[in-house]
């Protein structure tokens, strides 16, 4: 390897980590380091999605007063790019390519690498740590100092607690079940949900993740859910029939950022009227099916996920919305003939 740049540093450990500190220019850092390995995009982040306030912020800071970064960066350094010298102290890097991963510190260096300002920043470096021990090392160094968003730290549990290769296993709790459904359903460009999800604990269109496991794990908790007689992949395919149908009858309000459809008291609200919606469409041995499930809401077409419609916020806000979605798709099937059973002696 290429070892023609050394950078003079302090060797300690703590916990049995091995852990170097030094100095460098931010944008050293910014042009050698990753900052996603699951979001390749490196505007986009993998620990959280980049504030651009915030980095404005740090850039106004450091050009237009004067401001200093003291706190340290925090790196890995990936096994093979490295070559760390104990007669000198001095740790020999790869001359060309990325070096490793930005666990904590991101927006300083972002903010840092816009400023006109040419900024040397402190960094503290693990070295040879597997992306699971980084994401491990980033949600409780977060979690311990100001807290990491709920959804990216449940979207990182692939990562922090293992893989989970059997969803039907009845050990698999109910919050795994209903990441990975998120996740999917996030995931399927075909699917109702594509991108919508979000997951890394960023605000914007869609619903957090969280907010999305926190409605789905009372249907398939393996042991008392509501769908607990389905398979974890018939799970699966049922929440995205459901969304496909409300998103095909809803569409014009799916689609405007004004609705309230896919924010919290109307997505909430939709799930909180789920099963009912369920047992309804499959009433009389109908297959629950995405052209059945179209065939009841568009019952209900007309009905608005709006402020004057749905008023409040917070749980209650959501059970009121589900209750009111259910009794309006009630009203409307009694007053439609075809959709009541035949009744036989």
């Amino acid at each position: 390897m290429a070892k023609n740049i050394n950078i003079q540093c302090i060797p300690f450990t703590q916990n049995g980590i091995a852990l170097f500190i030094f100095a460098i220019n931010a944008k050293f850092i910014y042009n050698r380091f990753d900052v996603s390995r699951r979001i390749e995009d490196k505007e986009k982040g993998y620990q959280r999605s980049f504030t651009k306030t915030r980095i404005n912020q740090i850039k106004k800071y450091i050009d237009k007063e004067n401001g200093i970064l003291p706190n340290s960066v925090l790196v890995n350094i990936d096994s093979g790019n490295y070559i760390y010298n104990t007669e000198t102290n001095c740790l020999e890097l790869e001359e060309e390519g990325p070096l490793g991963f930005i666990i904590d510190g991101q927006h300083r260096i972002w903010g840092s690498n816009e400023a006109e300002t040419e900024l040397i920043l402190p960094v503290v470096a693990t070295v040879d740590l597997k992306p699971k021990e980084q994401a491990s090392l980033f949600v409780k160094i977060n979690k311990s100092q100001r807290g990491v968003p709920v959804s990216l730290y449940l979207d990182l549990l692939d990562l922090t607690e293992g893989i989970i290769e059997d969803f039907d296993d009845e050990e698999v709790p109910a919050q795994r079940r209903a990441i990975e459904i998120g996740k999917r359903m996030n995931e399927d460009e075909d699917g109702p949900l594509f991108g919508l999800i979000r997951t890394t604990g960023q605000s914007g269109e869609g619903v957090a993740l969280n907010e999305f496991v926190t409605k789905l794990k009372e249907y398939v908790d393996p042991k008392k859910g509501k769908l607990l007689n389905y398979g974890f992949e018939d799970q699966f395919k049922i929440f995205k029939i459901y969304f496909k149908a409300v998103k095909g009858v809803f569409l014009e309000q799916w689609e405007s950022s004004d609705s309230l459809i896919l924010k919290t008291v109307g997505f909430g609200g939709l799930l909180k009227a789920f099963y009912d919606i369920f047992q309804l469409v499959s009433q009389g041995g109908k297959s629950f099916s995405t052209e059945n499930t179209i065939a009841l809401l568009s019952l209900i077409s007309d009905f608005k996920f709006d402020s004057d419609n749905l008023s409040g916020g917070g749980l209650k806000a959501q059970e009121n919305t589900g209750k009111l979605i259910v009794s309006e798709l009630k009203l409307a099937m009694k007053a439609d003939g075809d959709m009541n059973v035949a009744i036989t002696e």
